[in-house]
Parts: C-alpha cells; structure tokens; sequence
C-alpha cells in the first residue's frame, strides 16, 4: 500500500474519468524508410527523438534530418547588431542557411544512455532541452532572459499497475465505478485473469472465489484441501468441502454485497474478459447479488505494464528485431546458394533461437507464395510450402522474456524472395501502412485534443480507409489486440469486426496495430507494430515497416 492512500485513489478516480493526455510519435526507427507524414500533425516526442528500437542497428543510409531548430540568440560584436532570423511562413520549415543549420536535438550534460528516462522540463529561454527534444531560442539576453510564460509540463509518468496488494487503490476503483466488491473466480485454470491477479501457489484444481469489497479486508473463499495454497493473500479466508456448502458459505462470502464485478461481458461481448462460465454466474447471482462486468478494473490492474514491464518489453522487441533479421538472411543465404529452404525450415530455426534466448513465444508464422493469402496459416512438419524465387513471404513473431514482469512483443514483417518488388505488391502494402498510420494518427490526436478513444473506434477508422480504398472486402480481421503479460492481454483490444470493443484505450497499457488485405488464392499483406500507450501518447515500439522488404540484393 502507498505511503499516501487517499491521494493515490484520488488519482486514480481522477484517471479513470479524465481523458488522455497530449500524444508523442515516436521517432523513425531501424528498418524503416522515410515516413509517409501522418494524416494529422505529429505530436511531440517527449522522449528526446529516442528510436523506437533502441538496439537497432546503424542505418546504412544516411539518417532523414531532423527538423529546422532555432538556434539560440548570438551576442553581436560591440557596435553592431545581427540581423533578426528568418521566420518561415506557417506550415512551413526554413531550409538551411536561413535562420540556422540543421542541428540535432541537444542532450542535457551528464544524461544517462537509458532511453527510457523522463525528459527533462526546462524553464523557457534557457536553451536546455524540451520534452521534444528541440532547443528553445534563448532571450535576447542570456543572463537575465525576458520573463515567458511557463512551459506546458507534458505528463510522462509510467502508470503503475495497481495490484492487490494495494487494497486502497483497488477499493478507490470500486468506488469510482459504484461496485461493491470483485469477486474473482478460478477453476483449474479456466480464468487466467483471476488466476494471474491472484496468483494462488501450486496449481489449485477446485473452484476458488476472492473478494476486494469497497470497505474492509478481502475475504477468499477456497476448497478446505487447498487453502495453504492461498496462504500469502491478506485478508480472511473461508472454506468448503463439497459441493453442498459451497453455495452457502458463497452467500456468507457475499453478505452484505448487491452489486459484484466478475470476470463477465454481457452476451460476450468483449470475450477476452467474460472467464466465468454460464454455471457459476448462476451460482452467484442465487447469492441476492447483481453481476457487471470487470473491464475497467482487468485493464488498471492486469492489463497496465507498469514499469518494470515496459522495460521487459523493450527487451523482448530486441529480440525480435535480431530473430527477424536473422530469419529472413537466412532465407536469402538460401535462395542465393540455390538451396531448398521451406516455411517450416524457417519457422524452426525461430523456434531454436527463441529457446536459445530463453523467450516465450507462441509458433511463428512464415508464409510465402499463396498462403499468404490465409491471414491464420501456421506451417507444420505436414503442411508447408517451399519458398521460391519471386514469392511474398509474411513472417510474424510473437515473444516475451520467460519472467514474471514479462510483456510481450509482436511484429509482422513482410519480404519478397526476388530483387525488387513487384508494382501489385507494394501498392496493396502501401495500402494496410497507410490504415496502419490512420490507426495510430486517431490515438495520437485523441490524445493531444484530451478526449478518450475507444478500441472500435480505432477499429473503425482503418475499416473507412479501406473502404475508401474499395478493398474493405479483403479485410479479414480486426485492427490489433491488447497485450500484457499475455498475448491477448486485458486491456482494450482495436475491435468492431469480430467483436465490438468500446471500452477506451487506457495509458499504460499496450496493443498491437495490424491491418491487412488478403487476396483469396492469391496473396495477402499485412503490417504489424507493437505500440505502448504512454501518459503522453503512443509510442511504436517495434520497428514501421513502409516498403516490403526485396530480399536478393541484384
């Protein structure tokens, strides 16, 4: 529990009813060409043009320069005066040579190299660094500069998850959304929400309940032959031995509660949050309590990375940049010595590197030729195909580091086993990378503007584009999941195709953008990036792809 209870919940109740803070678009990173500008104006990098992949490798190319800046203002010689700087038109950049040089963002003396560190916050005139990593011009005099306006201090904080240990908190939660308790639910691991969020010891097979009420101690309700296994959680604990008392001491367990959250989505509407079967639901509503739903506490609980998971992350997107390289040389070592090589060679040199690393990834699809077409096509030993001169290869990966704080990572990476690209490819690539940057543009401007957004709304406005683009019947799946300490993570996934997600996108916690287009029988394109909703905006974590990658170098 915090040292200050009331002004955390206070905080919290406050989060939970504001909108979001002003948005930062991360800077260009490996692997990615010149961007395509967004639909509407880039926010501010409150990181200091931090690359999204920190362990990127150099460019080779020389890097895209960053923006015209104002220098600071020079002192002129005695007797003379300087020539006021040159003041671009609005909308517009001075080129160079008028008003000052190109000049890289200033660094603070003494910064660390973690590219993760809030930004520092300057009083305006003194030439030290912005959140966006820009030096502001200095007063005319830079002793005793004019008196300006404070700057705007752009929130950065990482959000912590709230577990439930913090009893405050989580009470504070209950209490803004009007609930009288949470009751989590487990069964053999049915529910792996209740079962992350309450982490009982072992592997306990029978039916489990623990309630956090919005006043007083938690209370868990567990079989008389497993409760050792719940012995490190604080509260009471009552027991059953069959299934004759269960639903008494259930009731003794929920005295005094009319209204319960549970792990439940009204006509399963959001499925990655209705846990609890049909039979238990029916089990606690015979206990005299309504039912709602436990969204908004999975996502300020399970779903928020917090610290150490944004940091276990960007260790994860490491490894996946490295594999992803890795895998699509290998595939041109092979092609360029005129050796066979198929999916599920690829998918299994993966499959080794990931197990060498010490990752936790689910199976990694590689798809060339025609299977690209099938948006769910996984090779195995039985079904794969063998990759050949002049086929479309779509390689997605999906991993986090094998710890407790792990959070994962995922991208979907296109290539072409040929030397350049062909016309039909590339248009319909450019295509699902620009709903791809309508996506992200939508988060970014909800974000600067203060106002929530939700996952379909997201959803919806890569479906527009497409439909604009008259592809829209070659989408076949939503925009991007949730993630968190599980690939489907808690959080609000980018729905209003398979399902309708309105609950709002939260900061602190992640999610994946990946539109695609597939051709039946023919070829499909997908673009995928991982993306951190940070106090001040979204941050692309993983690398954007914005040209499909030619594989056979002429």
């Amino acid at each position: 529990m915090g040292a200050d209870p009331m002004k955390r919940t206070l905080a919290i109740a406050l989060l939970l009813w504001s909108t979001l803070p002003v948005a930062a678009q991360p800077a260009p990173s490996e692997g990615e060409k010149k961007r395509r500008p967004l639909p509407v104006e880039q926010p501010v990098n409150p990181y200091g043009g931090a690359p999204d992949d920190p362990y990127a490798d150099p460019p080779a190319q020389p890097p895209v320069a960053p923006p015209a800046v104002t220098p600071p203002a020079k002192t002129p010689p005695p007797g003379k005066k300087l020539p006021p700087p040159a003041k671009a038109p609005p909308g517009k950049k001075l080129p160079p040579g008028k008003g000052g040089k190109l000049t890289p963002p200033a660094v603070p003396p003494g910064a660390p190299d973690n590219p993760y560190t809030d930004p520092v916050i300057a009083p305006a005139g003194t030439g030290a660094p912005t959140p966006g990593g820009s030096v502001p011009p200095a007063g005319k005099d830079p002793v005793a500069p004019k008196k300006a306006p404070p700057p705007e201090i752009i929130p950065t904080a990482i959000p912590a998850r709230v577990t439930l240990s913090d009893l405050t908190a989580v009470q504070g939660l209950l209490a803004v959304q009007r609930i009288d308790g949470w009751l989590m639910f487990d069964r053999d691991g049915e529910n792996p929400i209740s079962a992350r969020l309450v982490a009982p010891e072992g592997h306990p097979s029978r039916p489990w309940f623990y309630l956090i009420p919005s006043k007083g101690e938690a209370i868990a309700l567990v079989h008389s032959a497993e409760a050792r296994n719940f012995d490190h959680l604080p509260g009471k604990k009552l027991t059953y031995q069959g299934y004759r008392d269960l639903a008494p001491q259930l009731k003794v367990l929920l005295k005094g509660m009319r209204t319960v959250a549970v792990e439940y989505s009204p006509k399963a509407a959001v499925p990655s949050v209705s846990r609890v079967d049909a039979g238990t639901l029916e089990l606690i509503r015979g206990a005299g309590v309504t039912v709602r739903s436990s969204d908004t506490l999975v996502q300020y609980t399970k779903a928020i990375w917090g610290d150490p998971g944004r940091t276990a992350h960007y260790v994860a997107v490491h490894h996946l940049v490295e594999l992803r390289k890795d895998a699509l040389a290998f595939i041109a070592k092979q092609l360029a010595a005129g050796t066979p090589v198929t999916e599920y060679d690829v998918q299994q040199r993966l499959a080794r590197g990931m197990t060498m690393r010490g990752l936790v990834s689910t199976p990694a699809v590689v798809a060339a030729g025609a299977n690209t077409a099938d948006p769910f096509y996984v090779p195995t030993a039985a079904r794969t195909a063998e990759i050949k001169r002049g086929d479309l290869i779509v390689l997605s990966l999906a991993l986090k580091i094998d710890k407790p704080d792990g959070v994962w990572a995922a991208q979907t990476w296109m290539a072409i086993a040929d030397a350049t690209v062909p016309e039909f490819a590339q248009r319909a690539f450019e295509t699902v990378g620009l709903a791809r940057d309508q996506a992200i543009a939508l988060i970014a401007d909800r974000s600067r503007k203060h106002r929530p957004v939700t996952g379909a709304e997201v959803d919806d406005t890569t479906r527009a584009f497409f439909k604009k683009a008259k592809v829209v019947e070659r989408v076949m799946h939503r925009t991007g999941h949730s993630m968190d300490n599980d690939l489907l993570g808690g959080g609000a996934d980018l729905d209003n195709f398979e399902v309708k997600d309105t609950r709002i996108l939260t900061p602190g916690t992640g999610f994946t953008v990946g539109p695609g287009l597939y051709f039946s029988g023919q070829f499909g394109v997908r673009t995928e990036v991982s993306v951190y909703l940070a106090p001040s905006g979204p941050e692309i974590t993983t690398p954007a792809q914005d040209a499909i990658e030619a594989l056979l170098k002429p």
